[in-house]
């Protein structure tokens, strides 16, 4: 197609074309026109001219080297275009050409290095160039799982040449419909400055804003850094700066900029927000060693695909592949392999629902791949694998990278695969999906929290400002689930809604009404222990422990402890064991001992003495820990004595034994435990015992 004569060069130099290359582009076009009809000699010979009649222009040299490289020579296009670099270091054309090449090697993060300074070279009138680099820039940066990156540079090229097809492609991917959360695909703008700033700080505002308008971003970034530094405190220079990174698709620095800006933020909404696109930027590729999620495979080269096919089958007859999905013109086949840990196989299958392990995928009947965020959980499917299929398969090839976004919700999720009825089968999810973000999640240390648990985050003034928007990124990731998870109650758990925690009614709901596991631990604080039953009772003890209010489930212990016990649960040692172990934590080691006695007495009156044994096993160790050798030995004496088959009584004597450095006594213990273990035949028992035996001959000397 003819080139305008008073449009931009297209080398990029930002001259109009008639006063630039358009002499040499008579013979380029017409040397290209040539090899598409196959003239590929004469194409080459009619640009080696070209490149002799103008050995000073890097524009005959660059489309010397396209030339090149559409005729498979890559080896000499390389070698034109780096003549073309010697030329002019900064010949626009050159950095987009190179790129183009690095992308059909596959290698998309060099390619999309060159896309950007493309993108910085090219003069801004040169519209239409520029927008198939910003094309090009949002596809590379779609490939590395960074939506923001991609979001901004999809905007500029709609901006530079607005198009109906990728408007609608913009819809489709950033739009309400879009599969990515909210945080991914919401449209950014940077903040004002401050109602305080100078004229020259709105003077660089100004620069930088005009800057991003028209896809120089470098700049607008340079701006920002420069106000960040003249002023560390200036919270909208922060934010704008990390915005600008992340455009960028410098995720690190974007998010190193985040943090500070959070530092600074009072508003809470906002720091969440801003806290959301951070967690968005950590799983964009290079960032999984800042991530929570992390993508682990395993890919197979297939050698014998109707043996890894009857392999299939079989799993899926254990019921250890499900959701099985054949897409026949794709040549794909995907499901979900279930994790073997705690599922049963046989034809009495549990009820129980099954977690999962790995994604799986079989390709062309030539790869087979297996990928998920739990690690064990894929190394536990692969071996399984290359147990089964041996040399039907080749050696895993074995890999980290950035996780999906719906990955954040694998761990929570549960297939029930021996549930009949749909409607406990949905509950059964249900209720695991609220278990795991209320009792494992909020206890699990986090890297967007500096390596803190949400529940220890939720006291601390800039961990809480981020624990919003960790929160609010994985509501974001679960809308639109079958069986979402209401996030208010996590928030509720964590003291995070808005607003003064909330006080107990003066009238507290029904039995019926009490959702106890919803509550967060001022809730707990204001129940009245007197109008709760038993269960309930017992549930907000339970309660209280995970969301590590100790206090509170010591509180609760000792009520449940004063109560007369029914006669359904006489057993009372769960919470007199618990009492005493807060009392050790507590170094009020008389307190532990007391509970032990009246632990046992209880017993005695109340269940029979049926934990007779169990309180004399705590009464040895607290013996042992307040220093009286003595008295522990004895009772440890007395109760391996009776009962001699229960091997955990003479390794716990033993271990207590060796805390207060009596050898001697450990080594009796260990050695009448190690005798009836090789008794028993318990070769994991035995094996303990020899450990125990030889720490005490060497505390003996």
């Amino acid at each position: 197609m003819a080139i305008d004569l008073y449009s931009s060069c297209p080398c990029g130099s930002g001259k109009k074309f008639k006063w630039c290359c358009q002499p040499i582009h008579v013979q380029i076009d017409k040397a290209f026109q040539q090899d598409q009809e196959g003239q590929h000699d004469a194409a080459l010979r009619m640009m080696d001219d070209v490149v002799k009649e103008h050995p000073g222009n890097p524009e005959a040299w660059g489309r010397k080297a396209l030339l090149l490289y559409n005729n498979e020579r890559v080896d000499e296009a390389e070698s034109a275009l780096q003549k073309a670099f010697e030329i002019n270091p900064n010949y626009p054309f050159g950095h987009l050409l190179r790129g183009l090449f690095r992308q059909h090697e596959g290698e998309i993060q060099g390619a999309l290095l060159l896309f950007r300074r493309a993108a910085e070279l090219y003069d801004p009138e040169a519209k239409d160039v520029l927008a198939q680099v910003y094309s090009l820039i949002g596809d590379s940066e779609l490939k590395l799982n960074r939506p923001v990156a991609a979001h901004a540079a999809l905007q500029v090229c709609q901006r530079l040449r607005p198009s109906d097809e990728l408007g609608q492609d913009l819809e489709a991917l950033f739009g309400p419909s879009s599969r990515l959360p909210a945080a991914a695909r919401r449209h950014y703008t940077f903040q004002s400055p401050p109602r305080e700033a100078t004229p020259d700080k709105r003077n660089g505002w100004s620069q930088a804003l005009a800057g991003a308008a028209t896809g120089k971003l470098t700049d607008a970034a340079r701006v920002f850094e420069q106000l960040t530094k003249d002023d560390a405190r200036d919270a909208a220079a922060c934010y704008n700066l990390g915005l600008a990174r992340a455009w960028l698709g410098d995720n690190p620095s974007a998010l190193a900029a985040l943090d500070q800006y959070l530092s600074l933020e009072n508003d809470e909404q906002r720091a969440a927000e801003a806290w959301a696109l951070a967690e968005v930027l950590r799983f964009g590729q290079g960032m999984e060693d800042q991530a929570d999620y992390v993508d682990h495979s395993a890919t197979f080269q297939v050698r014998e695909p109707q043996r890894v096919f009857s392999f299939l089958e079989d799993w899926q007859r254990e019921r250890r592949l499900t959701g099985v999905q054949v897409r026949e013109q794709e040549g794909m086949i995907t499901g979900i392999v279930l994790d073997r840990t705690g599922l049963l196989t046989t034809a009495g299958a549990s009820a129980q629902p099954a977690r999962m392990g790995a994604y799986l995928l079989v390709l062309g009947n030539q790869i087979l791949l297996l990928r998920g965020t739990n690690q064990e959980a894929v190394n536990r499917a692969f071996q399984e694998i290359q147990e089964r299929l041996g040399p039907a398969l080749s050696e895993a090839r074995l890999a980290r990278g950035p996780a999906n976004f719906g990955d954040t919700l694998a761990e929570a999720l549960v297939f029930p695969v021996g549930a009949t009825d749909q409607a406990i089968a949905q509950q059964q999810i249900r209720e695991h999906v609220q278990r795991y973000f209320e009792e494992t999640w909020l206890h699990r240390p986090l890297r967007s929290l500096g390596n803190v648990a949400p529940i220890d985050a939720a006291g601390h003034p800039v961990l809480r400002k981020k624990l919003l928007g960790v929160v609010q990124f994985l509501e974001e990731c679960a809308a639109g689930g079958t069986e979402p998870y209401d996030f208010n109650r996590l928030r509720h758990k964590l003291g995070l809604q808005q607003g003064a925690p909330a006080a107990a009614p003066a009238e507290q709901p029904s039995a019926a009404a009490l959702d106890i596991d919803a509550l967060n631990t001022a809730d707990l604080g204001g129940l009245k222990t007197e109008t709760l039953s038993e269960a309930q009772l017992e549930q907000a003890w339970r309660a209280a422990q995970r969301l590590d209010a100790q206090e509170l489930a010591s509180h609760f212990a000792r009520q449940m402890v004063a109560r007369p016990p029914s006669a359904e649960r006489p057993d009372r040692f769960s919470w007199y064991t618990f009492l005493v172990q807060r009392a050790l934590a507590e170094g009020n080691k008389d307190a532990a001992l007391e509970y032990i006695n009246a632990g046992e007495q209880a017993d005695s009156e109340q269940n029979e003495g049926r934990r007779r044994n169990d309180y004399e096993l705590r009464r040895g160790e607290v013996l042992a820990k307040r220093g009286e050798a003595e008295a522990a030995h004895e009772v440890f004496d007395r109760l391996v004595g009776s009962a001699p088959a229960e091997l955990r009584y003479a390794g716990k004597a033993a271990e207590s034994m060796l805390g207060i450095k009596q050898g001697a006594a450990a080594l009796k213990f260990a050695e009448r435990g190690l005798a009836k273990s090789r008794e028993k035949n318990d070769r994991d028992s035995e094996q303990y015992f020899m450990e125990l035996v030889a720490a005490a001959k060497k505390q003996v000397g």
